[in-house]
């Protein structure tokens, strides 16, 4: 597999994505699979979902065209379609969060059981010793958290399919740095299915749903894996935290307010990175393009942190992580000059509210 035959698969899955996109909306508005608005959404008027099944139609094109069935490929495959049923059914009826995890434990189960698995012994060699035991759960923890981070930053039009593409091109420029073209060329795939979607989602208003956020984070947990297991510098395992640091910790930061707040980790609210910005005076479309750059940014400093020796990729990833909490922080800072929030009791306990 070499970068023009990958190329080749890429603008098939993005023709396959543009073209079934509309036929997918159609669909979804005949069945009755639309989002509805409500207090926490951005959009006045029913959006049918479809994009999801369109992005995995275009990904499983270029898939089926590669043809290598390996064990890992197969069971990313199997998972991923169990995932893809699972958001199907969620956006049509809407599931719970103890279902829908149900399910994407039994898809993080099946790849682990694949032979995709995190290496902690390269990880932290030197340091200590059989970490072994370690690799399934937090592989486990990789594969659940990604998913949903993706799912969570699934709140503007463009925000997701996009961060998405950056993060799945960065897995394959490192996949192909570390030899490993099927990898480079499935993520390669992922990416430009990503962008098919995109025209339709900002200009036809149709949305990927659970089907498409799901899968994406799926895809992008799992080949992130599969591309940076072959480096030979013991910081390997830190570049795929590198390519998707924006949905991290995004993430991150929403469990710990809902944690302080006393409310469910599953329950959404309008605190995200995207809302923030907003509120700050940016419009929908700033918006996603300032988080484009730094998610662009990020996979510059993973692809960068691939190639250079071990301890100036541990320097680049310890300054991308305070680079995070300084802006995370100045954000918050922001926020509550415009909220007019004096005092600083009142400030400090709003802080981790503004996370």
């Amino acid at each position: 597999m070499n970068l023009t035959n990958a190329l080749i698969l890429a603008g098939v899955s993005f023709f396959v994505t543009y073209l079934i996109t509309p036929w997918a909306r159609t669909l979804s508005q005949k069945c009755g699979m639309v989002d509805m608005p409500n207090h926490r959404k951005m959009h006045t008027a029913p959006v049918p979902y479809g994009g999801g099944i369109a992005i995995f139609l275009g990904f499983l094109a270029s898939f089926v065209i590669i043809g290598q069935y390996t064990n890992q490929t197969t069971g990313f495959i199997i998972a991923a379609f169990l995932l893809i049923v699972l958001g199907i059914f969620d956006d049509f009826i809407g599931l719970r969060a103890l279902p829908k995890f149900l399910f994407q434990s039994i898809a993080a189960i099946i790849v682990i059981n694949s032979g995709i698995v995190i290496n902690m012994d390269v990880l932290l060699r030197g340091h200590v010793s059989n970490l072994s035991f370690l690799a399934i759960p937090i592989t486990f923890l990789w594969i659940i958290g990604i998913t949903n981070a993706i799912n969570l930053i699934d709140g503007l039009d463009g925000l997701a399919a996009g961060v998405a593409a950056i993060s799945a091109l960065t897995v394959a420029i490192v996949a192909f740095i570390n030899g490993q073209p099927l990898v480079a060329a499935l993520s390669l795939s992922l990416a430009f299915a990503s962008l098919g979607f995109l025209p339709h989602n900002f200009l036809t208003q149709i949305f990927m749903g659970d089907t498409g956020s799901m899968f994406l984070g799926f895809s992008l947990a799992t080949l992130s894996i599969m591309g940076s297991v072959k480096l030979a510098a013991a910081f390997s395992a830190l570049v795929p935290v590198m390519i998707l640091a924006i949905p991290i910790f995004d993430t991150i930061f929403a469990i710990i307010r809902r944690v302080v707040m006393r409310r469910p980790i599953y329950e959404g609210d309008k605190k995200h990175l995207h809302h923030r910005l907003m509120e700050l005076g940016l419009t929908s479309k700033q918006t996603v393009i300032f988080i484009y750059i730094v998610s662009a940014i990020f996979g510059g400093l993973a692809i960068l942190s691939a190639e250079v020796r071990p301890r100036v990729g541990y320097i680049i990833f310890a300054g991308s992580l305070l680079f995070v909490f300084a802006g995370s922080m100045f954000l918050v800072y922001l926020h509550q000059l415009k909220t007019k929030e004096n005092g600083w009791h009142k400030a400090k306990k709003s802080v981790i509210n503004d996370l």
